[in-house]
């Protein structure tokens, strides 16, 4: 099997998997996948690259994903650099072999919104979606190689569909009849994109009761300046139509701290809005400028000490309100998958994001009830039902 590392998003890992499965067990190939989404995530593909590239000189080096894309010449040492389109054929009939319990599926690619930070748009402009019988026989496959959960994936999958005559809650309503198959959770979905269609179209499956909402702000004039879709309000609307649909969702958030124009009120006014709404959890980033993006002309006038503490507060306020989400579970019996980590530990994912730890014995990628019998402030303990 290739040697894979894998950098970046869920959509990524599915295509770097999927790439192993293209070349076949026999390659002796070390395969980079790389990632270019923050300046930290450009940093660490070349670090890996360097790592392979001198870890394993005699296998074949292939560079792959959007930091190739980007800067090409970052790479040149690589024996085979795969463009993301020359990928994307090479693995549209291979289904991937993740080493998870989990499975990634790839509905859709390319975004072409108009966010100005974002450098996306410009490695993935392509809109591309997948026919819906097609994902349907691959979860078929899913369901028979014993994955307990698909997760659909990809570069903004709010747009599937796009000039298909479609959209995401037709899908939605194709997997209904899935029954007893693996249970279905949602990637990263824009907020904009969470209307009351969506949301009707899930109630009536066995979806994950999990949200993850890239809001970036709660600013109205930081959002404006982002090139977002909405305002405070408008946001406010779409989390609260979540949690009203699904009690006691996981929903969480990315955000930016430190954009060139959030003063500290914008934050303060970010902050107010997670503290006010049903967060549980959130991926808190400080700003970095995006060569090639609308944003760089603005600089990065915020001090690093600034966006430090700003993201401290927030992952301060978080860590609360996800320790009274989980102590609030308390007693209660949820769906889980068993799943089991680098070093062999036992856990078992909720539907609703929670992780917890088991003492059971079970297979990985095994469907079961977990009843929750303590939450502490960095861990979930649980025993399964019979």
């Amino acid at each position: 099997m290739p040697i894979l590392y894998n950098l970046g998003c869920k959509l990524n890992q599915y295509e770097g998997h999927a790439l192993c499965s293209a070349f076949g067990d026999g390659a002796q190939v070390v395969i980079v996948n790389t990632c270019c989404v923050t300046r930290e995530a450009e940093i660490k593909s070349q670090r890996r690259f360097r790592h392979a590239r001198k870890k394993y000189p005699g296998l074949k080096l292939v560079a792959t994903g959007c930091a190739c894309l980007l800067h090409p010449e970052k790479f040149a040492a690589a024996d085979q650099i795969i463009s993301l389109l020359d990928r994307n054929k090479l693995i549209d009939h291979s289904f991937p072999k993740p080493e998870r319990s989990r499975y990634f599926l790839k509905i859709q690619d390319g975004c072409r919104e108009p966010c100005t930070y974002c450098i996306v748009p410009r490695v993935r402009p392509k809109l591309e979606s997948k026919d819906i019988p097609d994902i349907l026989r691959e979860i078929a496959w899913v369901r028979e190689n014993g994955f307990g959960e698909v997760v659909l994936v990809g570069a903004n999958i709010g747009l599937y569909g796009i000039g298909k005559g479609r959209g995401l809650p037709d899908l939605i309503r194709a997997l209904t009849p899935i029954g007893a198959g693996p249970r279905v959770r949602l990637s990263s979905i824009e907020p904009r994109f969470l209307t009351p269609e969506l949301i009707s179209a899930l109630a009536g499956l066995p979806v994950c009761r999990h949200f993850h909402v890239p809001i970036q702000s709660a600013d109205d004039s930081v959002l404006k300046m982002m090139g977002r879709w909405y305002d405070q309000s408008a946001l406010g609307q779409a989390i609260d139509r979540v949690a009203a649909a699904f009690p006691q969702a996981a929903i969480g958030a990315d955000i930016i701290v430190g954009f060139p124009t959030e003063d500290e009120k914008a934050f303060h006014r970010t902050y107010e809005f997670v503290q006010e709404k049903p967060f549980t959890h959130l991926h808190v980033f400080p700003y970095s400028p995006r060569p090639g993006t609308t944003a760089e002309v603005l600089g990065d006038p915020v001090p690093a000490a600034v966006k430090k503490e700003r993201r401290l507060r927030l992952q301060n306020l978080i860590h609360e309100k996800n320790f009274a989400f989980r102590r609030g579970l308390t007693g209660q019996i949820l769906d889980a998958v068993v799943e089991r980590n680098s070093l062999g530990e036992m856990s078992a994912l909720t539907d609703n994001y929670l992780r917890i730890r088991i003492a059971e014995p079970f297979p990985s990628g095994a469907r079961i009830k977990v009843k929750i019998t303590a939450a502490l402030p960095h861990v979930t303990a649980g025993t399964a039902e019979m």
